[in-house]
């Protein structure tokens, strides 16, 4: 009999190994590999069930963004499967009762005291991971709740919000969605949405091959430095893009990098006129998160809010609101950029609205230009 359980065991091993191999093609390292591997084979099944993303990353040695991209490549490989746990705000029980994000509804019942909620994907539900039964059967001890809960309580949880805010896990489960007429309360995000100033201008001075070529390009770009700094791409418009963050100061940061290598990119092409001239603009606050036109998309006053900011930019500029003032140690920690303050009426908005438009110098120092209350 233990012949036959060790070799069982050695099979699922083996199996293990071979499946995470696979992962080579989403660039994912040998070392990081090997280390997946040993915590796929973790001799306590209670570490492999429902596991904290934040265990994980201390496993693999690695940040929770670049964890979350393991673990979004396993879950499209079949390695692990993706819970989207739900606490109660009342008894605070974990409910396991979505297996995917189409099983979420706008309001919760707990099925321990039964108290009715908001779904709420920042502070209720959070994604876990399991390792696939197919290659690791789990014993009756895996689920061990006072495990879980210490834990959550070392390493705190990962909202369910902040995969929807991967760009990896949005490109490669772009119809993991809610149903239809449902929604998700967000209690706060950060909506960046840029533009290119005189775009028609730039199809007509420089052809449209050539002018689609260029776009493109700056999509790859901001499509690039918004992942570097935790984000996703919500969709294009034109030439234009919606971007989200969990963190301000994260959108605050990605906005610099735009600008920063848009002045770049201006450079590097062959002519100097007719450079392309970035529109920023960014707003944070609630929302909720909702399906249209099949992909996941955010809706509300704030995202309605972050379009009219963007439209008050000037070009090679970035125009943000007061509810960014509390991260502006990331702005102020950039160097050549120079800002003034101004109060305008924004369409839709009841009630004036305070805005900073902060503006690429050669010379200005930040520090000298503006202090803040």
């Amino acid at each position: 009999m233990l012949k036959l359980f060790n070799s069982a065991k050695q099979n699922a091993n083996e199996a293990i190994a071979q499946a995470v191999k696979s992962l080579g093609q989403y660039g994912i390292g040998e070392i990081q590999q090997h280390l997946f591997i040993a915590y796929l084979q973790s001799p306590d099944s209670r570490a492999v069930y429902h596991a904290n993303p934040r265990l994980i990353a201390e496993q693999l040695q690695l940040s929770e963004h670049e964890t979350l991209k393991v673990l979004v490549a396993a879950l499209k490989e079949g390695i692990v499967t993706l819970n989207w746990d739900i606490q109660c705000p009342a008894c605070y029980k974990v409910d396991f009762a979505a297996s995917q994000l189409c099983d979420l509804r706008t309001w919760h019942i707990c099925s321990c005291c039964h108290h009715k909620h908001e779904s709420d994907i920042d502070e209720q539900v959070r994604v876990t991971f399991s390792i696939d039964e197919r290659l690791r059967s789990l014993p009756k001890e895996a689920n061990d709740p006072e495990y879980r809960v210490s834990v959550d309580a070392k390493y705190g949880v990962v909202s369910g919000h902040r995969l929807l805010t991967l760009q990896m896990f949005r490109e490669l489960f772009p119809r993991e969605t809610i149903p239809p007429n449902e929604s998700l309360l967000i209690r706060q995000v950060t909506i960046l949405f840029t533009d290119l100033a005189g775009s028609t201008a730039l199809y007509s001075q420089r052809g449209d091959s050539q002018a689609y070529s260029l776009v493109n390009q700056h999509f790859n770009f901001l499509f690039e430095i918004v992942d570097l700094h935790n984000g996703a791409v919500i969709k294009t418009i034109g030439d234009a893009v919606m971007a989200t963050f969990t963190s301000p100061s994260d959108g605050i940061a990605a906005a610099i990098a735009m600008q920063e290598e848009m002045q770049n990119f201006n450079r590097r092409l062959e002519s100097t006129n007719n450079p392309l001239i970035l529109k920023i603009g960014i707003h944070a606050g609630p929302c909720i998160s909702v399906t249209l036109n099949d992909r996941a998309d955010y809706f509300g006053t704030t995202v309605n809010t972050a379009a009219r900011v963007e439209g008050l930019s000037r070009g090679n500029d970035i125009v943000f609101t007061q509810s960014l003032l509390n991260h502006a140690k990331a702005i102020a920690e950039a160097k050549n950029y120079n800002y003034e303050q101004s109060v305008v009426e924004l369409k839709g908005l009841s009630e004036a609205s305070v805005v900073f438009h902060m503006r690429i110098t050669e010379s200005a120092s930040l520090n000298s230009i503006i202090t803040f209350a």
